[in-house]
């Protein structure tokens, strides 16, 4: 039996094995069986050399590999980044004239919350998320008081039984989030300053910033740009669309969407992963009182409940949960074991690389998810391919579901779960000698991405555009209406 000192005892979610091989960066990204749904239940395969742990209310540690890791995913840094292959051995000079990054934000407190009360606090009293408006620049108003949010509990309330104790608002960054942050920020201006597009001093007119309407990609929005431009007092503008037309986050209603989701999840690979996960659903189940009703089954359909919620714990430095010791139970008789969380991470991983790779549906898919925010990068790109220079840099600041369909169209060999600041830099070069020769390569945390067209470390801007203009559609009102 698996007491809550034996799990207080256990590591949390070392690297298996396989990350000691040559390539652990590769082997940990792209594991060769997420097609099949015996990637989900062999065991063996651990967290595939995957990291799932971070510290409590401090920064990550870089790991040395840059495995996959969860809860803070590697990005470009200047320990581990070189030039593309072609200009660092000499054979092209070539100078980097523009960046896209695109990035989720930071590692967070969880969405979906176990119904069933827990028996350790979540706490975020290390963490002020201001929530205060000014008015333009004007010298007749005062500025306004920088209020923050200060979350409690009244005893009192009867609800309280019904939430997970402590004092954060759900999701919210945590000071590890916002620290990473900072680092994320100060290495992303280490790799592309100086000589490269970044500006040293802070943003310009040829800088493009933007989040989603989200306070989580607007509050990591200014932990890393404190790390890019360390030294600016100024005050920032970043670009958010409004809430009910946002091309990202699945800001804009879209019923074919929606259509083409509940196909994919009533096709036979579908119910075959839930088919051989019916055990582990049933006891997670039974153990935090989630049963299968209407409201209830979102848990029960898929794992991306579970995963959040077991993830959001075990990257801020929790253990896994154990619901709250009832009447005639033995401490720690109902704590989810780190095999079923394993289990559960995998399950998550093959839902992802079904939804944006597997499924026939997937391209229809990552068409109407994505198609608005692609053809924002397309256009920006190309305006760089015709040699302009409205931008230098565009740092996007959004979510798994935005990344998602990014790497899916990019053909990426095999997508696990974009974790916490997951990120993709999308870099032109241009040949020196022939301003109209323009070079991409697309690094995905860090590393040159891995894809079914191959590794895109070196190709002509053209290529990567033809690969993107595919996902992008004409008329994306007409098919949502669909």
């Amino acid at each position: 039996m698996v007491t809550l000192f034996s799990l207080l005892l256990t590591p949390l979610f070392t690297p298996s094995s396989h990350a000691s091989e040559a390539n652990p960066h590769s082997i940990s990204f792209y594991p060769v069986a997420l097609n099949h749904t015996t990637y989900i239940t062999n065991t063996t395969q651990g967290t595939h050399g995957g990291i799932y742990s971070a510290p409590a209310h401090r920064a990550s540690d870089p790991d040395h590999d840059d495995r996959y890791n969860y809860c803070t995913m590697p990005h470009p840094r200047p320990e581990t980044y070189v030039a593309p292959e072609p200009v660092a051995n000499g054979s092209v000079e070539a100078t980097l004239v523009y960046v896209e990054y695109m990035q989720r934000h930071q590692r967070r407190t969880p969405y979906n919350l176990l119904p069933e009360r827990q028996d350790q606090e979540y706490t975020c009293d290390d963490v002020h998320p201001h929530i205060y408006a000014a008015p333009a620049p004007d010298k007749h108003n005062p500025a306004p008081i920088p209020v923050y949010g200060q979350t409690y509990t009244d005893p009192t309330n009867p609800f309280l039984t019904d939430t997970i104790p402590g004092t954060c608002q759900y999701p919210q960054l945590t000071k590890g989030g916002i620290l990473d942050g900072y680092q994320h920020g100060r290495d992303l201006r280490d790799v592309y300053g100086g000589d490269n597009p970044l500006p040293d001093a802070g943003p310009s007119s040829q800088v493009w910033l933007r989040a989603s309407s989200s306070a989580l990609t607007q509050g990591s929005a200014g932990a890393v740009l404190r790390g890019l431009w360390p030294d600016y007092n100024g005050k920032i503008a970043l670009r958010r669309q409004a809430e009910g037309i946002d091309t990202v986050d699945s800001g804009f209603t879209c019923a074919a969407r929606d259509r083409v989701l509940e196909q994919m999840k009533g096709a036979r690979a579908w119910r075959e992963h839930l088919g051989v996960t019916m055990l582990l659903r049933e006891e997670l189940g039974k153990m935090f009182s989630i049963g299968w009703e209407k409201e209830e089954g979102a848990w029960m359909t898929s794992f991306d409940h579970f995963a959040d919620a077991f993830q959001a714990r075990v990257c801020n430095g929790y253990r896994l949960p154990c619901r709250a010791k009832k009447e005639g139970e033995k401490e720690g008789d109902n704590c989810v074991t780190q095999e079923q969380a394993e289990e559960v991470f995998r399950a998550g991983d093959w839902e992802w690389n079904y939804l944006f790779r597997g499924s026939d549906l997937a391209r229809e898919y990552i068409q109407l998810v994505g198609s608005l925010f692609i053809g924002e990068i397309v256009r920006r790109l190309e305006a760089v391919g015709e040699g302009r220079r409205d931008w230098v840099y565009s740092h996007n600041f959004v979510h798994d579901g935005d990344l998602g369909p990014v790497l899916g169209a990019l053909g990426i060999k095999a997508l696990r779960w974009p974790g916490m600041a997951a990120n993709v830099a999308v870099e032109v070069w241009r040949a020196d000698g022939d301003h109209e020769a323009f070079y991409a390569r697309v690094l995905y945390s860090g590393q040159t991405v891995e894809t079914i067209h191959g590794p895109m470390e070196w190709m002509p801007l053209g290529e990567l555009l033809e690969i993107l203009r595919g996902f992008v559609l004409g008329d994306i009102v007409s098919m949502c209406q669909d």
